[in-house]
């Protein structure tokens, strides 16, 4: 399959940043700082993945439309299930049995959790592995999509107008929600606050919009992607994303209200204008990190087990512990996505191929 190598890097700075959000930081050294800052605002690696993800996938069915002028739901969910269902499957049941008989593990996972979990209700319940209610905002959202592209056909509305008014609207409901749990509540709660679908919606639907521009509005991207205008915007878009890194959300509890609004624009702007380099050298220096991030998927899924596992054995922390956690996460992500991951998408390509593949947008990786 055709790899583009700044999705696959885009995709590598959004586990990066989580991976080191889940970091433990002990010592006080230049790197501990650095990592430490990192650390703050790292949890917006999701809000990156959302963007992509809500790019990509819709990239997919807009481009299904623009060949056959329909949409075929039950295919586009079947090969979502080949992509997404064995690994995260495999990951929850590990984890499971891992965490059960392990003795240095306190908090012993639930057989609620673990349905949760399996039915991707976890981030509306109760979980044992905290990072996997991620995959439940994407799997609702996958649904959500497909019913929402099923009616924009059936009433002939796939323009402009039908995506900006629902991304409006998923932002609006967004922030309220959020703004609602802010003016109610004096503390913050992950889960109240942070994890549930209907919060984190516009973080995937702004991916959907920007895909529907690529495809129909290539002016107006050509515009925006003006150099006149890259700087200015490019410098907004750092600047607010900073503030992430400043400003603990534990500390500052307006930040899951206000900047979960504003990360997926922010990333989403600069995605299309790493999407948009096509300097060699910029892609030669990219190209390592592309790799890793070609197997995000499953470093994601399995990382925590490795920031846990490492701290055991480097109790202090530092050079040693970074390296073993991210190594051994990096390398065992690698492996499962080989043996597992990506057979079952070439099986999907055979029995369940793409629609999309007789003709690709500039920005879509084939995936």
């Amino acid at each position: 399959m055709r790899r583009n190598l700044q999705l696959d890097f885009l995709r590598f700075i959004g586990v990066f940043l989580v991976m080191v959000n889940h970091m433990h930081i002990i010592g006080n050294s230049i790197l501990d700082q650095i990592l430490g800052t990192i650390l703050v605002g790292g949890w917006t690696g999701v809000d990156l993945f959302f963007v992509l993800s809500g790019y990509l996938v819709s990239g997919l069915i807009i481009k299904e439309y623009k060949i056959y002028g329909s949409f075929n739901a039950k295919r586009f969910l079947i090969r979502r299930g080949f992509k997404i269902y064995p690994t995260y499957y495999l990951f929850i049941i590990f984890s499971f049995f891992l965490a059960t008989y392990s003795k240095s593990v306190h908090n012993k996972p639930t057989i609620g959790g673990l349905i949760h979990e399996s039915l991707f209700v976890a981030n509306y319940f109760s979980f044992n592995n905290g990072h996997l209610w991620s995959i439940s905002v994407e799997e609702h959202f996958y649904f959500a999509l497909s019913i929402v592209f099923l009616l924009l056909l059936k009433f002939k509305k796939i323009e402009l107008r039908s995506f900006v008014f629902i991304y409006v609207f998923l932002l609006v409901a967004g922030i309220g929600f959020r703004l609602y749990n802010y003016i109610n509540f004096s503390d913050y709660n992950f889960e109240r606050d942070y994890v549930k679908s209907h919060y984190r919606f516009d973080a995937l639907f702004f991916g959907v919009l920007l895909a529907y521009l690529v495809n129909y509005q290539s002016e107006f991207i050509a515009r925006v992607l003006a150099y006149k205008y890259r700087i200015v915007f490019i410098i907004l878009s750092i600047a607010l994303l900073s503030t992430n890194f400043i400003f603990e959300r534990h500390a500052y509890h307006i930040i899951p209200v206000t900047n979960l609004a504003f990360n997926p624009i922010c990333f989403g702007y600069l995605m299309l204008i790493i999407i948009d380099i096509k300097n060699k050298t910029f892609l030669k220096i990219i190209t390592p990190l592309s790799y890793i991030g070609m197997y995000s998927y499953s470093i994601y899924l399995f990382h925590r087990v490795f920031a846990e596992g490492a701290i055991h054995f480097f109790k202090n922390g530092g050079v040693l512990y970074y390296l073993a956690y991210l190594s051994s996460a990096f390398i065992v992500g690698i492996v499962v996505s080989k043996c597992v991951e990506y057979p079952l998408i070439n099986i999907r390509e055979k029995y369940f191929p793409s629609r999309s593949k007789k003709s690709r947008p500039v920005f879509e990786d084939g995936r």
